[in-house]
């Protein structure tokens, strides 16, 4: 009889298990590594999303270029502190109008953005102080005015590009000082 109830299920055995307090402990630790890989993820993407942000600007510089060979005409881009657009010089009337249809138009982002233009010395440069001049000028024959164009984005600590032409390379997209 005494081997019958070694083998049965009522038996009595010794607990073996997790106290409550170990396992809020382990779940405390897996919230926090959640947190703390959730928040780097979304500070990760931000910087992800303005770099996308800073790379399509450097396309539309390049398509604007490409567009005013394709066109044979003069086509401009106009830098604001926070804000560019784009223009296309009508020879009839003498003026620039603003170019708006996809791609060209502009932009919603959420950031808070500063761009800071610098326009190269160049030989036959124009000068004028006429605010109706673009910024930047790019010419039916593939050139355009030398340049270095500053993005930075208020939100992003250190998120800094840099777009520069020396009048005839191709226009990228270059981070500076990156601190994540």
């Amino acid at each position: 009889m005494q081997s019958l109830l070694g083998n049965s299920p009522f038996v009595q055995r010794t607990a073996r298990g997790f106290t409550l307090i170990e396992i809020l402990v382990v779940m405390l630790v897996i919230g926090i590594a959640v947190a703390v890989i959730g928040f780097s993820f979304s500070t990760s993407n931000s910087y992800y999303s303005a770099n996308a942000y800073a790379q399509r600007v450097a396309q539309r510089i390049e398509m604007a270029r490409d567009r005013a060979i394709q066109s044979n005409s003069e086509w401009g881009m106009f830098v604001e502190e926070d804000n560019y657009r784009f223009a296309n010089f009508d020879p009839i009337n003498g003026e620039w109008f603003d170019f708006t249809n996809k791609p060209f138009n502009a932009e919603k982002t959420n950031y808070t953005l500063n761009f800071k233009v610098t326009i190269e010395d160049y030989p036959g440069q124009v000068e004028s102080d006429d605010e109706e001049l673009p910024d930047l000028i790019f010419f039916s024959s593939g050139e355009v005015s030398p340049f270095a164009l500053d993005l930075k984005i208020d939100e992003l600590p250190g998120a800094t590009w840099n777009f520069q032409s020396d009048g005839f390379s191709q226009v990228r997209a270059e981070q500076l000082n990156n601190s994540r």
